[in-house]
């Protein structure tokens, strides 16, 4: 399996598509002569077969498989490029602005080429090319292209069956600031966020028909900005808000909001138990749960179902990601930058056992292949311009492949093939050597806290037992605390003592 899994490289060089994992073959590769004609997009279509990438020069099309290339046009500017689900279209964006003079050499002004360019890959050709002046304009599909979607200005237009040419109904919500189109393959939704800064913020949950009527709806205050992430099934997406709120009266802060809103209109908000940002909000691919990293470093990682019930709770460390494979059967979470030496905790998700840790220098990006049974990890640009190179594990922590030049090499990014045809390939992850931790249970050396209990993720309905305190095992640690108990406390120290209690506990969660 692992011989067929494809990646490709984005470096100042160019791109070069390989093939295989432990052993990697070139299958193509697109090379620019000067560095001002660098490669800076690419992505795969969905069904991996196709590639499309810009060397600031022309844009391409390439099959993935013989690495023959099938469209060469020129257009030099795209900063983005999106596939429809069944690789019907590929549309480029680029800003819709003028390089260079903005005057004719008669004097006349010149206006800005529309930026939205589609193409069909049946036909191999550009087809179409509209103006839209911001990346949210960019068009989105239903996973059965049944319906896409377009803003302009305050509408949205929806085109059916293929038809790009001419809408076949629209609607108008004033204000509207973006769209995300549920993936569902049978239920036709889309969610559309209108902001309002001295008002209050909605996201909208709309059918996609002639009415475009109206579902549900999110509220939020002062929110200029929202991160709306449907699951794979399209059952519920997570409204991830930012809210500006001053409290001391001498700036402001802003505050996380989560938010789940399900497919049929039902909603609950998420109480984080930590104060700070939301580092990372990922979906588990079965979409039964999902997990969310949160909180002033050293950041908190806990596991919710799909009723906004916490299931797991991984306790604190300092990390900022957080990674499913495409299985939902492993989970990983790791720090990156400057809030940990690139240490990687891999997890069996399913009986929420550690199977590995691993430290991996200088790391800045990290993604699950499409078979789930391996990663790569990858010290890319902008982030790190220095000993760019990327590495290939095993699951289990094993690294099979390493590329490291010895000569200056900039590595712009590293990017698996998707293969729909292995996702649904499941495996068996690895048992538990002897020295890993107990079941459900994180232990981290830089908070010191051990939370353990025992969930069943495959539940969806729980309730919280009752709370008790972890057992000291240090005598000279009780001893400690005995005396500093029978000193006076001040309102401060009293204070913290609650606090360290309160982060000390854990909840076992009983499955009804």
């Amino acid at each position: 399996m692992e011989e067929k899994i494809g990646f490709v490289i984005r470096g100042a060089e160019g791109i070069t598509l390989f093939k295989g994992v432990t052993n990697p073959k070139e299958v193509y590769k697109h090379l620019v002569d000067d560095p001002a004609n660098d490669v800076r997009v690419m992505n795969f279509s969905n069904s991996g077969k196709y590639l499309s990438f810009c060397n600031s020069i022309n844009t391409y099309l390439i099959d993935t498989e013989t690495g023959e290339e099938l469209l060469c046009h020129p257009l030099a500017k795209p900063t983005i490029i999106v596939f429809s689900p069944k690789d019907t279209y590929f549309v480029t964006w680029e800003d819709y602005c003028i390089y260079g003079r903005r005057t004719n050499a008669d004097g006349t002004v010149r206006t800005p080429n529309p930026n939205i360019n589609y193409f069909s890959i049946a036909e191999k050709k550009h087809v179409k090319n509209i103006i839209g002046k911001r990346k949210e304009d960019v068009p989105q599909w239903t996973s059965d292209e049944k319906y896409m979607l377009q803003i302009v200005g305050s509408e949205i237009l929806a085109f059916e069956e293929g038809n790009i040419d001419k809408s076949k109904f629209k609607t108008v919500i004033n204000d509207v600031n973006c769209i995300a189109v549920c993936p569902h393959h049978i239920q036709h939704l889309f969610t559309a966020f209108i902001p309002s800064k001295n008002e209050v913020s909605k996201a909208e949950l709309r059918r996609i028909d002639k009415d475009m009527s109206l579902v549900s709806s999110l509220t939020f205050n002062n929110c200029d900005k929202l991160t709306m992430i449907w699951n794979f099934q399209g059952t519920a997406m997570l409204a991830l808000a930012s809210v500006d709120v001053d409290k001391t009266g001498k700036g402001y802060c802003r505050i996380p909001f989560l938010q789940i809103l399900s497919f049929n209109g039902e909603k609950c908000r998420i109480n984080f138990d930590k104060e700070g940002s939301v580092h990372n909000v990922k979906w588990s691919p079965t979409g039964s749960h999902f997990a969310a990293c949160y909180g002033y470093m050293p950041a908190k990682i806990t596991v919710y179902n799909v009723l906004g019930n916490p299931v797991w709770n991984l306790g604190e460390c300092h990390r900022n990601q957080i990674h499913f494979n495409a299985q939902g059967n492993l989970f990983i979470t790791c720090g990156f930058g400057a809030f940990a030496p690139g240490k990687i905790q891999i997890f069996n998700f399913h009986e929420q056992k550690e199977i590995k840790t691993i430290e991996v220098q200088n790391t800045t990006h990290l993604e699950f292949s499409p078979d789930g049974q391996h990663f790569y990890t990858a010290t890319q640009a902008p982030q790190m311009r220095v000993d760019n190179c990327y590495r290939m594990w095993k699951y289990a922590g094993e690294m099979v492949y390493e590329f490291s030049p010895t000569t200056k090499f900039v590595l712009g990014k590293v990017q698996w093939k998707p293969m729909p045809e292995v996702v649904n390939h499941k495996f068996n992850p690895s048992q538990l050597l002897k020295n890993d931790k107990p079941l459900c249970s994180v232990n981290s050396s830089e908070s010191g806290t051990l939370i353990s209990g025992e969930f069943e993720l495959n539940s969806t309905v729980c309730e919280p037992a009752t709370d008790f305190e972890a057992p000291s095992t240090s005598k000279d640690s009780s001893n400690t605390e005995h005396m500093a108990a029978s000193q006076p406390k001040t309102k401060t120290q009293k204070r913290n003592e609650r606090k360290k209690k309160r982060d000390e506990r854990f909840v076992r969660w009983k499955i009804c």
